[in-house]
């Protein structure tokens, strides 16, 4: 997080202590770094991985929450301008997508998807339930079952447990904590770096012999935390072949860097079948939220570079990778005395990759007139689980049984968002 964070206190309290509730659900092993949750065994390390054909379907953690009107700007609305005279930009520095929304201008490379096909927008959409807290809300999306309060296994793995996947790589965050959408008994792994995962020669031991006493160590019981250490053990050994090398440049931030970790895996065959990736980036704008240049200007240069360097790396991975993008809320449509936005309520979404049916903006568009508002904000009129359920449904293979699992109580219709995997 950088120095000129103005987020607000709850936000930046969450942000150092997501580790106290992943913790208790997750185990580091190896004192070099990498999370491997509820392991129940070496197995996790070593089987195969669900269905292959499938798409690697990437969640980008918007967190702090977005603002999607700045984002994809209604056009020609002068209930915008009059409530953001700072934060409003004119229709012509937009980068057009029809007659009614336009990209910030920073959002070149996905301006490129969207004209190729390759990206759709999802405006209005949100969490049914907004409560203007970072908490509560980040929670419930990650959960996301909001008819079933007792819940406690975020979307994420129960789509590897619908999957039937057992590969402790088929889950992957390339941070350092686990997200609330990956608890569960699915093996997951989570790590920032590589080489910081890697177990070298020490002074006087081989790695090898290093290794070999390490599992002894953990072979002598079937406690959850030696099983956790095997598990952990035979993942790092995996990792010693990965390629870290790449000749795309990706932007020097905390986003960038998270591509390219999930990038080194999957070009080096790690079958990793959903990534959590949290973007890093100044979304909570209290204050000097900026437009063409500072805090949100500067989010979306990281977004747009991360992915465009992503897309290039990953070469022909990227026609079988699905990317969307979640906050747990927008920003209220009236800017504050600091020239900076609240939290809200409904923001945007992009889902982009090779098996998106993209080049349009899907939209039940409230307005922003006061009557259209709630309580000042943007209404959410798309549920964002209509979103993950035709992803998950038609690039993650998912049955319908299987997608009941992920979405419980959640009756989803299509948006038409994606083709079929081998349509």
């Amino acid at each position: 997080m950088s120095d000129d964070f103005c987020g607000c206190e709850e936000f930046e309290t969450l942000q150092r202590g997501l580790n106290r509730r992943t913790f208790i659900s997750s185990v580091v092993a190896l004192a070099g770094g990498i999370v491997v949750t509820d392991p129940s065994g070496l197995q996790y390390a070593t089987a195969a991985t669900g269905d292959l054909n499938a798409d690697l379907i990437i969640s980008v953690n918007m967190r702090g929450g977005m603002d999607g009107i700045m984002a994809v700007q209604p056009l020609g609305d002068s209930a915008l301008r009059a409530m953001r005279p700072n934060l409003a930009l004119n229709d012509n520095q937009t980068l057009a997508l029809d007659n009614h929304f336009g990209l910030h201008p920073n959002l070149k490379a996905f301006k490129q998807l969207f004209d190729a096909g390759q990206l759709s927008i999802v405006h209005a959409v949100g969490t049914p339930v907004g409560t203007r807290s970072h908490f509560d809300d980040q929670k419930s999306l990650e959960l996301a079952a909001y008819a079933n309060p007792a819940m406690t296994q975020g979307w994420q793995n129960r789509f590897l447990k619908a999957t039937g996947a057992t590969d402790v790589f088929a889950g992957f965050a390339p941070q350092s904590q686990t997200p609330i959408s990956f608890m569960g008994t699915a093996g997951t792994s989570v790590f920032n770096n590589i080489d910081d995962v890697l177990l070298d020669d020490l002074s006087d031991v081989k790695r090898a012999d290093y290794l070999d006493i390490l599992k002894k160590m953990h072979s002598k019981s079937n406690h959850p935390w030696h099983r956790a250490g095997l598990a952990s053990i035979t993942a790092t050994q995996r990792l010693a072949d990965v390629d870290q090398t790449t000749t795309v440049k990706y932007p020097n931030t905390g986003f960038g860097w998270r591509m390219k970790v999930l990038a080194q895996l999957v070009k080096s065959g790690i079958a990793v079948k959903t990534a959590n990736v949290d973007f890093d980036g100044n979304l909570d704008v209290h204050s000097d939220a900026g437009i063409l240049t500072g805090q949100m200007a500067g989010n979306f240069t990281s977004l747009d570079d991360s992915i465009a360097a992503f897309k290039k790396d990953i070469g022909d991975i990227w026609n079988r990778t699905t990317i969307i993008t979640l906050t747990e809320f927008g920003r209220r449509l009236d800017e504050n005395a600091s020239q900076g936005l609240d939290h809200g309520w409904a923001s945007a979404m992009f889902v982009m990759g090779g098996g998106v049916k993209g080049g349009k903006v899907i939209a039940d568009w409230p307005g922003l007139s006061a009557a259209a508002l709630r309580d000042g904000d943007l209404q959410v009129t798309l549920d964002y689980r209509h979103v993950l359920s035709e992803v998950l449904r038609y690039r993650g293979g998912i049955s319908a049984e299987g997608l009941a699992s992920i979405l419980p109580d959640f009756k989803s219709k299509d948006l038409g968002l994606v083709r079929q995997l081998g349509a």
